[in-house]
């Protein structure tokens, strides 16, 4: 029977049942949806319901083609509910229970996704905090993958952050489902980010062997056994890997990877485990010096042996291994003194119950008692695994640490003081062909500027340099503000073109100038650097912005990164980072790793960059031992050698433009106002340089841009606001 939800959603039919509500399909003003409608206990929570409004804007930002969409959040009456992209497929558990395990390429690939999606997540600071084959969804209408694995995409996002406050549960209680909870969540600490990265990688584990490394019997075993134990290696699992999955499976959430560099290094791992059958490795509870069938359950606690090993714990007796199962509960959090205590019986072998288990209580299926050559066996197992653990986070940390001096030279920084650590990452690909800057010809004529015209103030004072960016004929122009917000003025088309009332974008503080690129039609993404040193980004689709999130968690930059876009839906970044030019692409909804370009010599303030023909890219640095301007070509995968623009000297950021057959530069002069140049696009003439009349009051970079053969430049004036000059070329 259809059931209204609001007025706008009409709900169907179940899909299936989970512990905070149903799922229905049901259909909206856009067409079909998926629904999921709270129980009538949390919907009448007025508290609940506060802070499910509150959320809103983070939940509907969440915006990745690994993660399922939250469209809208419904609150009508008795009634709340989440809606929702509707996926069409099964999600991940219905899978693991027809097949029981994966090969290791499609488990790979879908681990993968969900990395991905969770990135996004974490960038936007939200934790997940329930990952788990039931929240994974696999879209069976969309092209299959490595290992013909389908795409992957996490749902749930915000149900048990949100249902599961601290008013609901008790100190003492924690929450989620017991096969999948780290470590420090089960002694008290509150969940970040890297609870999530040990959950996806127990999720892993499971897709590749069948059961999860610490599963079986009463939940609070379960919960021993994650802080307390070892995961035990896999058989015949490839060696890197292995690592890679011990790494995330850390007993300390500092040594695992974070959601970005572990998506990244499994989509490494295909190509190695293309064609592999899935592993032959037993379930726990099918060795028979595991087993003791004498070993009676305890009636009280609601025990039960299911018929067949399963992942998930079950906690509700006599429950069906269908899609309804309650996974998701509260638990008593075991206290230090019985953590302890298990740790002793376990070192000391334990008595009938198993290693590990309480005297006199009986152990679970997984965990009973065994001989003391398995014991043994166990331990060396144990032993091994923990020194490549150790091995992997250290050799984790050693590539993921980005940026700074290798000698005793103190960062070149005329910005910023650098906090990179140490350099590590690779150097980005090079060639030593010429560069396409060519020495033979005429040289390039300048552009002949208009007078400069005052734009409308902002209501606060602007600092730094603007950026500017034309697409369908408007002008946006950026710029940080005292207040440490990005703000933004649009141009319409035309010579007559009015300008918008100034508009902002909160949510972080910007420490340097933003940087912006449109990559594909209708759509802006901006780039800026937080006052924590680190890279954020927020896109515009439309007219609408959605949140900031964090590009990356560990490099940290000295001043504000340039963006270009070398071919549709490709975005190319720059940065300098301890002193050095690091750059980065993001190719679909994927990162590729930093790079150090090489440069002769360390160079100070923000770099440049443009793309003059698709897949080619010039970047634009001062080189801090002269305060010379080098221009970096890129053209067929490979960074050319760096010519030096004779004559233009910088005392900032070279804002650098291509339009037509000329490639343009600007930068602050060491003797105040703005140098330009001007130069051929491929080689046949030499670069003209001097300075552009009308600019002696600008101090700071220009943002330049353009629409069709007119070229438009913004300065910032000394009183905060911008002036604008023209050019025709």
């Amino acid at each position: 029977m259809a059931r209204k939800i609001g007025s706008r959603y009409t709900a169907h039919q179940v899909l299936g049942r989970g512990s905070a509500g149903t799922v229905w399909l049901g259909e909206g003003p856009e067409g079909p949806v998926a629904i999921k409608l709270l129980r009538e206990d949390l919907a009448s929570d007025q508290d609940l319901v506060g802070r499910f409004v509150q959320e809103r804007t983070a939940l509907l930002s969440l915006d990745h083609p690994q993660i399922v969409g939250i469209r809208d959040l419904v609150v009508d009456g008795t009634d709340l509910a989440l809606v929702m992209d509707l996926v069409r497929g099964t999600d991940l558990r219905s899978r693991l229970e027809r097949e029981r395990r994966l090969a290791p390429e499609a488990a790979v690939a879908i681990a993968a996704d969900v990395a991905d999606g969770l990135a996004a997540a974490h960038a936007a600071g939200v934790v997940h905090r329930d990952v788990k084959p039931e929240n994974v969804l696999l879209d069976s209408a969309a092209p299959t993958g490595p290992g013909g694995a389908p795409p992957a995409l996490l749902t749930d996002f915000g149900i048990a952050r949100l249902v599961d406050s601290p008013r609901r549960t008790r100190a003492t209680r924690i929450i989620g489902t017991p096969d999948y909870l780290a470590p420090e969540i089960i002694e008290g600490l509150p969940p970040r980010a890297s609870v999530d990265i040990y959950a996806l990688a127990t999720v892993l584990y499971e897709l590749l062997a069948g059961f999860t490394p610490f599963g079986g019997g009463h939940p609070g075993a379960v919960l021993r056994r994650h802080v307390t134990e070892t995961v035990a290696p896999l058989p015949d699992i490839p060696d890197e890997l292995w690592q890679l999955l011990a790494q995330c499976l850390a007993k300390s959430p500092a040594s695992r990877l974070t959601a970005g560099e572990l998506g990244e290094r499994l989509r490494d791992q295909l190509p190695r485990l293309a064609g592999l059958p899935p592993l032959d490795v037993d379930a726990p509870d099918e060795h028979p010096a595991d087993a003791d069938e004498d070993t009676p359950y305890e009636q009280d606690i609601g025990l039960f042996e299911p018929p067949s090993h399963r992942g998930a714990v079950p906690l509700v007796r006599g429950a069906a291994p269908d899609s309804s199962r309650d996974t998701h509960t509260s638990i008593k959090l075991p206290t230090a003194e019985e953590l302890a205590g298990y740790g002793r019986s376990a070192r000391s072998g334990g008595g009938p119950g198993g290693a590990g288990a309480a005297a006199g209580r009986p152990a679970s299926p997984r965990h009973r008692a065994v001989s003391d050559a398995v014991r043994r066996r166990r331990v060396r197992v144990g032993a091994a695994a923990a020194a490549a653990l150790v091995v992997a986070g250290l050799g984790g940390w050693g590539v993921a640490s980005l940026g700074g001096d290798s000698g005793s030279e103190a960062p070149a920084d005329n910005d910023h003081p650098s906090t990179a650590p140490p350099t590590t990452h690779p150097t980005a690909p090079t060639a030593g062909a010429a560069s396409p800057q060519g020495s033979v010809g005429a040289p390039v004529e300048l552009p002949r500027w208009s007078a400069f015209s005052a734009v409308p103030a902002p209501r606060v004072k602007l600092v730094g340099g603007p950026r500017a960016i034309t697409v369908s004929g408007t002008t946006y122009v950026f710029a940080r503000g005292e207040d440490n917000d990005v703000w933004y003025v649009t141009r319409g088309a035309g010579a007559a073109g009015d300008y918008s009332a100034w508009q902002h974008l909160t949510g972080i503080g910007v420490a340097d100038d933003p940087a912006v690129v449109s990559a594909s039609p209708g759509r802006l993404d901006l780039f800026a650097l937080g006052t924590d040193g680190l890279l954020y980004r927020r896109t515009m689709i439309g007219k609408a912005w959605n949140q900031w999130y964090q590009v990356d968690e560990r490099t940290r930059f000295d001043a504000a990164p340039a963006a270009a876009s070398s071919e549709p839906g490709r975005i190319d970044l720059v940065g300098r980072s301890g002193g050095e030019l690091v750059t980065a692409s993001l190719v679909g909804t994927r990162w590729n790793a930093w790079s150090v370009v090489p440069t002769p010599g360390r160079i100070t303030a923000a770099p440049g960059l443009v793309s003059r023909a698709k897949g080619t890219l010039d970047a634009f640095v001062v080189r801090k031992a002269d305060g010379a301007v080098l221009r970096l070509p890129y053209s067929g995968g490979a960074w050319r050698p760096p010519v030096v623009l004779r004559g233009l000297d910088a005392a900032g950021r070279p804002e650098p433009l291509a339009s037509g057959d000329r490639v343009y530069a600007f930068a602050p002069a060491s003797s105040g106002g703005l140098s330009q140049a001007a130069g051929p696009v491929t080689g046949g003439a030499e670069w003209s340089v001097a300075a552009l009349p009308g600019a002696t009051a600008a101090t700071t970079p220009a943002a330049v841009t353009s629409s069709g053969r007119v070229l438009e430049l913004y300065v910032r004036t000394p009183a905060g606001a911008l002036s604008r000059a023209t050019a025709q070329v």
